[in-house]
């Protein structure tokens, strides 16, 4: 039994070994866990510009979005402890993140998308942009026409439901499998595919109407 015993061990950490050779930052949140600070450096610095990226495009403002990203690395960092290895380290600091952000948003009761649909909607112009920037074209008649394009698509965004919000930010912009969407919010992969089906048809219902009312947020 001891012999067995102590196989047992063995192999688990193989297994342990295997884990951390194929994702070093499972080793630093192990490591963080048991009380080494410095170990958690290699987390931030491989995942800060996702993960401010991700609440940029969740919460529409890019100085809510820094602050965001640094009350999310401390919530990773307590709950380093309890980390379980079941998927990438990506996934379960998106899921801290996009909760955060989501619970931000019910926070605030009047979300960002009824500023940026009301008067002085424009006073996002100095953040930087959630989304693709406008071209660089040279003709100045194209490059208005698409960075008014833009900020449509940035109202359009930002006045979408927070849940499909969250699902087409990770399968759109982000590059997420469906899979990895469901493990990261906690629901089902039909209700993945939905939510991305009703967040695709109204995001493209608020630009076609942005364009027929002209209301594309900046103006000539």
């Amino acid at each position: 039994m001891v012999v067995a015993t102590r196989v047992d061990e063995l192999a688990g950490g193989t297994a342990r070994d295997a884990e951390a050779d194929a994702d070093p930052e499972r080793e630093a949140l192990r490591r963080v866990a048991d009380g080494d600070v410095e170990a958690f450096a290699l987390v931030v610095e491989r995942h800060q510009e996702r993960l401010l990226r991700v609440c940029r495009r969740m919460l529409g403002d890019a100085e809510e979005a820094r602050d965001a990203t640094q009350e999310v690395f401390v919530k990773a960092f307590r709950k380093a402890g309890s980390y379980r290895p079941r998927g990438q380290v990506y996934t379960w600091l998106y899921r801290i993140a996009v909760n955060h952000c989501l619970n931000r948003l019910r926070r605030r009761k009047v979300v960002r998308f009824l500023q940026l649909s009301g008067p002085g909607g424009d006073e996002m112009e100095g953040d930087a942009p959630p989304l693709d920037p406008a071209s660089d074209a040279p003709d100045p008649l194209a490059e208005l026409e698409s960075r008014r394009r833009w900020q449509a698509a940035r109202r359009a965004l930002a006045a979408l439901p927070p849940n499909q919000r969250a699902v087409l930010v990770l399968v759109r912009f982000e590059g997420l499998a469906c899979k990895e969407v469901a493990e990261v919010l906690g629901i089902s992969l039909g209700a993945v595919e939905s939510r991305l089906f009703r967040a695709m048809r109204n995001l493209e219902a608020a630009l076609a109407a942005a364009t027929a009312d002209g209301e594309t947020g900046e103006k000539p």
